[in-house]
């Protein structure tokens, strides 16, 4: 089962450059959030600083009970072992071979035989996919195929936590959704914490239970993906619908002059998009951290931008929630 992460006034800057600050909010425990903003908004590096790769100016990350900036170097050690990093590129060892890339972390940071790393390294392979290819090398596979190997090798040592940067970075939507679809099946399965850092909007509509956007050197808003994608905040609305209107820039944020000229002609306020149906496990099970469509909105007493919960049949998910996972869960 998966941890919680707990950020408190976390701030980080490379010399005059204020990456961001007073960043707090709690990644929750056994679910999938992602974590996105523009170009330049220091997710990768927020990443890293959760698994002290880089340390904070100030805050805290504390994760299953430890303070991350704070812990000696061998408890620093141990407590990554909490977590498996899938890397944008992969980041796998040119040399070796897919199955060898996979059991690196088991040679390098357990005392398993062979014959114990052998299985553990077989089940991760068959888990993303890759039965039959464990004998290629990264460089005779296709970008979709290393992702899965980097996603298999930040699997094997069965962490709590699973970080994914950018893991759709280079792939074709086709792949992007196959890889979508992955996750959810994995968190379904593992019950692990996962967190996203992406750019890609259609990931971030169907895939996570919450969603964060960072900008202006700070977090703008964490929470329920139903509460960020109805949100009628400017630049939240902006970047999850993919508009021009608002304070993003092209290069950075706009300054008064360009949001002064933009509301000249911009007429009234552009309203979020459709929320679509969240993706379901292959399986048809219904994760735990999975709710109900609709149901944070109507809660809280928010209309649901029109369209939404429709999915590409046609089916409405609010409606017809009870039939359509029952169905998805009959046998074949």
């Amino acid at each position: 089962m998966g941890v919680e992460i707990r950020v408190e006034g976390l701030k980080k800057s490379f010399g005059r450059q204020v990456i961001w600050e007073d960043v707090s909010f709690a990644i929750p425990a056994g679910e999938i959030s992602a974590l996105l903003g523009p170009s330049g908004t220091g997710k990768s590096v927020f990443i890293k600083t959760l698994v002290g790769l880089l340390r904070p100016d100030t805050g805290h990350v504390f994760v299953g009970g430890g303070d991350v900036p704070r812990l000696r170097e061998r408890d620093l050690y141990e407590m990554r072992r909490k977590f498996g990093v899938l890397f944008q590129d992969g980041a796998l060892f040119g040399s070796m071979n897919l199955y060898d890339n996979i059991a690196f972390p088991l040679r390098e940071h357990t005392r398993k035989r062979e014959s114990e790393i052998k299985g553990i390294v077989g089940e991760k392979i068959e888990m993303v996919g890759l039965t039959g290819a464990e004998h290629k090398l990264p460089g005779e596979i296709s970008g979709g195929m290393r992702k899965r190997a980097g996603l298999a090798r930040a699997l094997v040592l069965d962490p709590e936590i699973i970080l994914a940067d950018e893991p759709d970075s280079g792939l074709d939507p086709v792949r992007t959704s196959y890889l979508n679809q992955l996750f959810v099946d994995l968190n379904a399965e593992t019950g692990a914490t996962f967190l996203i850092v992406t750019h890609d909007i259609n990931t971030a509509r169907v895939l996570p239970d919450n969603l964060g956007l960072l900008f202006r050197r700070g977090l703008v808003m964490f929470g329920p993906r139903e509460m960020i994608l109805s949100s009628h905040n400017p630049a939240v609305n902006q970047f999850f619908n993919a508009r021009r209107q608002g304070p993003i820039g092209m290069a950075e944020e706009k300054d008064q002059a360009e949001l002064a000229a933009e509301g000249d002609h911009a007429g009234p306020p552009a309203r979020p998009g459709p929320i679509r149906p969240q993706l379901m496990p292959t399986d048809g099970r219904v994760r735990p951290s999975m709710h109900r469509p609709g149901e944070w909105l109507h809660h809280h007493g928010v209309q649901a931008p029109p369209g939404s919960f429709l999915d590409d049949q046609g089916r409405d998910w609010v409606k017809d929630w009870e039939g359509l996972t029952t169905q998805r869960q009959r046998p074949e």
